[in-house]
């Protein structure tokens, strides 16, 4: 027998070759995914298996457990579906299950269905319930039946085409349970929701006998336990061998249930072989239905008493969550007497933030048309706030304001809200746009032509001062004047002479 080191080993190798025999076109197909709109919803790691009755190991034809975690992202609508494919070995069992809400059982989150082909596929159908909520997540689990024996310790489950092995409790899946040497009585869920019970009778303790006698009673209900009745009537007889694998036919047994379905009376005839075992079978269903409640039921074979218990559970369930959400539109208008002036198709950008620590996002606007609703949790606080305008010729803008039911205008131009229940809060942005008249640059002046100076007179006013001089006055200077050069003139001659 191979180790669980060696075996994973084969598997990677097995996987490896898949791999390689599809890419060089040998025909050999890797695991196929179902076709879910969430394929990767179901987290690999969370899958675990146990028995229902808490015993360590499992045989074939037992029910076993499975568990799992799920989540789908945000937007996620009704209809919508997720789930995995079961290892072949649990092919015992195909049914419905649902999923409940967490804060009110009486909400159905998803309806699931497990299919009868050889690998059994689990598909989870989302409700309305998802409508405008976030982080929904949960888990689910759901009775099954083991189908086939294996010695390894692991079985193979798909999710999102990739294989995840889960360990089997007791290390493996035995093919048969040896029947026990003195009667026996047990119990299990159907797949339809009822409890089929089983008497088990060794030939070998009444092969004495003449014949075999089985009383019947269920347990009414009272301390601890719940009502539960037969409804179809049918009791079912057969021998086997001590592996219980080799069935046989029993002949000429005898029984019928009492008119209320609480008891019944059996005889099977002798001659009884000490080799092989005689079993009856039959179902109940419980009076009302009740997750946990305890149905019991006691026979007497041959005046030696077995008893049993089942405890009533569903055949899968598991618990949804979700946050409600509001959700805000955001439309862009462009008033002011610029806005001829705006190009239509302007595009302007917001910014919307909210949540600790802090979520940012930003989306672009065009004036008239309306974003698509943007969906959060309730009480989420947003905070508004627009980036600087396109720059338009001839456009002064002016502050922006957010406007609508619920808006808290701040300062600086930014807005807050708070998300409602069930609501879409509707809110305008509005820039307003002043035209600005266009600059006209000056006209230059001509330049002036220069006016020649006047010539002082010689007599009357002097232009240069502005003083009124006498004509005796100017002559005697002139006089003086001349008289100078004369002098000068005569010095200079009588130097060269000498």
């Amino acid at each position: 027998m191979l180790s669980n080191r060696k075996r994973f080993g084969v598997r990677a190798a097995i996987g490896a070759l898949i791999a390689l025999g599809a890419t060089i076109g040998l025909g050999i197909a890797p695991a196929s995914a179902a076709e879910y709109d969430y394929p990767g919803a179901i987290d690999p790691g969370s899958i675990t298996v146990t028995t229902v009755d808490g015993t360590g190991g499992v045989n074939v034809g037992e029910q076993i457990r499975i568990d799992a975690a799920w989540s789908v992202p945000d937007g996620a609508a009704a209809g919508q579906t997720f789930g995995f494919t079961l290892p072949e070995e649990f092919a015992g069992f195909n049914g419905t299950f649902s999923i409940p809400s967490k804060d009110d059982p009486s909400q159905t989150v998803a309806n699931c269905t497990v299919s009868s082909d050889a690998a059994p596929v689990v598909t989870c159908t989302l409700t309305d319930y998802v409508t405008g909520r976030t982080g929904i997540e949960g888990t689910l689990w759901f009775v099954a039946k083991t189908d086939k024996a294996t010695t390894d310790t692991t079985v193979d489950f798909v999710v999102d085409g990739k294989i995840t092995p889960v360990d089997i409790p007791g290390g493996g899946i035995i093919p048969g349970k040896p029947l026990p040497g003195t009667p026996a009585k047990w119990s299990s869920l159907t797949d339809d929701g009822k409890i089929a019970w089983v008497v088990a009778i060794p030939g070998s303790a009444f092969a004495d006998a003449g014949k075999i006698t089985v009383d019947d009673e269920l347990t009414p209900a009272g301390a601890g336990t719940a009502e539960h009745h037969n409804v179809d009537g049918v009791l079912t007889v057969w021998g086997t061998d001590e592996t219980n694998t080799k069935p046989f036919t029993v002949p000429g047994w005898t029984g019928e249930w009492n008119a209320t379905g609480t008891a019944f009376h059996l005889e099977i005839p002798g001659p009884i072989d000490a080799t092989k075992y005689y079993m009856v079978k039959y179902t109940t269903e419980p009076t009302n239905p009740v997750e946990g409640a305890t149905y019991a039921n006691t026979a007497t074979v041959n005046g030696i008493t077995v008893h049993d218990n089942q405890v009533w559970t569903t055949a899968g369930g598991g618990a949804g969550t979700g946050k409600e959400t509001g959700a805000f539109t955001l439309v862009k208008a462009v008033a002011g007497d610029g806005a001829g002036k705006v190009p239509a198709d302007a595009a302007y950008t917001v910014t919307y933030s909210y949540g600790d620590p802090v979520v940012t996002k930003t989306i672009t606007l065009v004036p008239g048309t309306p974003v698509q609703s943007i969906a959060l949790p309730l009480g989420t606080v947003v905070t508004l706030e627009e980036a600087a305008p396109p720059v338009v010729d001839g456009v002064v803008w002016n502050t922006p304001v957010f406007g609508g039911t619920g808006v808290r205008v701040l300062d600086g131009g930014k807005a807050q809200l708070t998300i409602g229940e069930g609501a879409v809060a509707s809110i305008t942005l509005t820039n307003t746009a002043t035209a600005t008249p266009p600059v006209t640059p000056p006209t230059p002046a001509t330049p002036e032509k220069p006016t020649p100076p006047k010539e002082l007179p010689l007599t009357g006013s002097l232009a240069s001062t502005g003083s009124d001089v006498p004509t005796p006055l100017l002559l005697a200077g002139a006089a003086a004047l001349l008289l100078g050069l004369a002098m000068t003139t005569g010095a200079t001659l009588r130097r060269r002479r000498r």
